[in-house]
């Protein structure tokens, strides 16, 4: 077939045989097309290209792929290419196979952006000037227009709002008791509005103010009040679902009842006072636990054998079973491998008793009645069970010596070091660590594991520090629990989906009407700790949300440390924008690096071809000066840092951004677990154009 050049902006990709660009960013445009070409190393083959992008007037399905034809603009067999108009936005999966052969040679994702409109108007991705709200602290609906008039006067055309859903007990803004409904404090005249309220005034300011807005989606967690989790407890990590994490469990309840000790006083003549502030301190906690608590409670014991019981068993069996002829091929011993509990009781883990009885119950030459052979077989027998053991037990007990070291510098940095926030006194409300899980009947006995009561037993979600962002760190091949690792968020729970919407249901059904709901009344949105939600889930949510808004505006927070992470969670989400902050810069000369990184195309570089190759490149950014999460600047740095970093961020040819009360130069962290006052209004005697760097900020 042969096809007119046309005067369209196209960029040509090659296949080569073996290459998978998974780590790899291709970044396109909507209405952009692609041509794809063969490669040398697939000259002379009958290659085939799949692609999920779907035709006009079809609608994206990620697991519906379609054959790219050929086609070819010279009677030249090297010149043929497969052409793909990139009519929507999202991430789009292509793959291709040759010859007869189905197995996958090479694939990849393309990204496309979408286009962000304001009214008629198309408004750039690099143009974006974003700010981020605190929602909880904007108040009742009806005072919103004149609180996030400061924005606008300012200069910014996106608003970043926190969830604006209901917020657990904490009154964290990242930890919502209820995904469908409104936070309470909106409330105007008694009457908690909708989301629909929120969507009107979404609206006009996109509308009248040519201010888009986006909302943060919460995946990874709920607050431990959630109502819909007493009905539905298998949305959670907990002990009747996940057996495995009985022994953290246990380690949990016991350094909770050391810190209930130590708030009565009874580890006061053991070096361990209420006010824990200084080393020799530590020492006694690390003495206690590791000398007294920790061998009273024998955690070891979860995952070992009885030794005796499985004896007997082996004599019995090996009385009805004839011996084997000796083998020319000596026994492999280490075969026979410790079999744990599924549920994590107490010396109930098991061997597989017909490899004991090949391996074990044998021919001996140097026995002559069969009660000496039997003696001689059982006590190898045993001797091998006993080395399981060990093993086994200094492997766990390596385990809780880290677990100790891991709570010891958690203590020293929240309570001792200068730095830290130095909490004065273990309390009910602060204990000595925090708890890894959660249990609605606030029972702390052991025998709770083991009943049907054990549902409720939820394990908390966190962060844990250089973790790998693709494994989850809940699942019984991680042991991030039993040894401490996780910095836990203890006011909420995470949530398990599972793999598939099978998986959990009611959960999986619950978070797309949330997500639906929240990309309904936003322009965009942001995830929230992306890094620790599972790939396939935010895959399906995303999905949904681009049914209701098409061209969706995606900003995810990352911290992976790795470029080609990066890509992946990028190409596998359609993520548009991924957040970067100035403030990880330690000194100038990393500042400078990170505007030039995230800085795009210099100024003065040639005007691109509107045919070129493709080529890769790096995740676009929304780069802000200051972050909701970040500390107050002038913690560590001046007041005459504000104004030049924020120059510095505006410099670089990306989306920027900044925090409400950075521009007003407010001296402190304005905290989204603590902070309770409300932001103040544009006007005189209020914000104005004179306050702080506004007046900056806006030319």
């Amino acid at each position: 077939m042969e096809i007119k050049q046309q005067q369209l902006t196209t960029r040509t990709f090659i296949l080569n045989d073996g290459e998978h660009n998974e780590g790899k960013l291709f970044k396109l445009q909507k209405g952009w097309t692609l041509d794809i070409r063969l490669g040398p190393s697939l000259f002379g083959r009958k290659v085939t290209v799949h692609t999920n992008h779907p035709l006009e007037g079809q609608t994206f399905s990620r697991n519906q792929y379609r054959v790219l034809p050929w086609l070819n603009n010279t009677h030249d067999d090297t010149a043929r290419f497969c052409r793909l108009e990139l009519l929507c936005p999202g991430s789009f999966h292509y793959y291709f196979h040759y010859d007869d052969c189905e197995t996958k040679r090479g694939s990849g994702y393309i990204l496309v952006d979408p286009v962000i409109k304001v009214n008629d108007d198309t408004l750039p991705l690099d143009c974006i000037q974003c700010v981020t709200y605190l929602s909880k602290c904007l108040g009742p609906l009806n005072t919103w227009e004149n609180k996030l008039q400061v924005a606008k006067q300012t200069g910014y055309n996106m608003i970043h709002f926190t969830p604006v859903q209901e917020l657990g007990g904490s009154n964290s803004a990242y930890s919502l008791k209820n995904q469908l409904a409104l936070n309470t404090t909106f409330a105007v005249n008694g009457q908690i509005p909708d989301i629909k309220q929120v969507e009107e005034l979404t609206e006009k300011m996109r509308r009248e103010w040519k201010v888009l807005s986006i909302c943060d989606v919460v995946l990874n967690h709920t607050a431990n009040e959630s109502p819909w989790l007493k009905e539905h407890p298998e949305c959670t990590y907990n002990l009747v679902n996940c057996p495995h994490l009985k022994p953290a469990y246990l380690l949990d309840i016991t350094l909770f009842k050391l810190s209930k000790e130590i708030v009565e006083g009874k580890w006061e003549f053991s070096g361990i006072p209420v006010a824990v502030d200084n080393e020799d301190h530590l020492n006694s906690i690390r003495h206690a636990l590791l000398g007294t608590l920790l061998p009273q409670v024998n955690i070891p014991d979860l995952y070992l054998i009885n030794v005796d019981q499985l004896v007997i068993e082996f004599q019995q069996m090996s009385r009805n079973r004839v011996p084997p002829l000796p083998s020319s091929t000596p026994p492999d011993y280490f075969q026979l491998k410790l079999i744990p509990d599924p549920q994590f009781r107490r010396l109930h883990a098991t061997v597989d008793m017909e490899l004991a009885l090949r391996l074990y119950n044998v021919y001996r030459s140097d026995c002559f009645d069969e009660d000496t052979r039997l003696r001689k077989c059982t006590q190898d027998f045993k001797q091998h069970l006993e080395s399981l053991n060990n093993n086994l037990r200094q492997q766990v007990q390596s385990h809780l010596v880290a677990a100790v070291e891991n709570c010891i510098a958690g203590i020293r940095y929240f309570r001792v070091q200068p730095d830290g926030p130095r909490i004065p006194k273990v309390s009910e409300k602060e204990p000595l660590v925090p708890r890894y899980f959660t249990d609605f009947e606030n029972t702390l006995n052991e025998e709770i594991m083991y009943t049907n009561s054990a549902c409720y037993i939820m394990a908390h979600n966190g962060w844990v520090m250089n973790a790998d962002p693709l494994s989850n760190f809940a699942n019984p091949e991680s042991n991030v629990y039993l040894r401490r690792e996780l910095i836990a968020w203890g006011d909420s729970v995470k949530l398990r989906y599972g793999d598939k919407p099978e998986d959990c249901p009611f959960l999986w059904n619950h978070m797309q009407t949330y997500v639906e709901q929240t990309a309904r009344a936003f322009d965009g949105l942001r995830l929230d700790n992306c890094h620790s939600t599972p790939l396939a889930v935010a895959e399906y949510l995303l999905d949904a949300a681009r049914t209701v808004r098409p061209n969706l505006y995606v900003v995810a927070e990352l911290f992976t440390n790795s470029d080609h992470t990066d890509n992946i969670f990028v190409n596998r989400l359609g993520i548009t924008s991924l957040i970067r902050e100035a403030m990880s810069a330690w000194d100038s000369h990393e500042l400078g690096r990170l505007v030039y990184r995230y800085g795009g195309l210099p100024v003065g570089a040639f005007e691109p071809r509107l045919e070129r190759p493709l080529a890769s490149g790096v995740a676009h950014a929304l780069f802000l000066d200051l972050s909701h999460d970040n500390p107050c600047p002038l913690d560590k740095r001046s007041v005459f840092d504000y104004l030049p970093s924020a120059a510095l961020v505006s410099t670089a040819c990306c989306a920027s951004g900044s925090n409400m009360g950075y521009d007003q130069l407010v001296p402190h962290h304005i905290h989204v677990v603590e902070e309770t006052r409300e932001y103040t209004s544009w006007g005189e005697g209020s914000v104005d154009i004179n306050t702080g760097i506004v007046a900056a900020k806006r030319a």
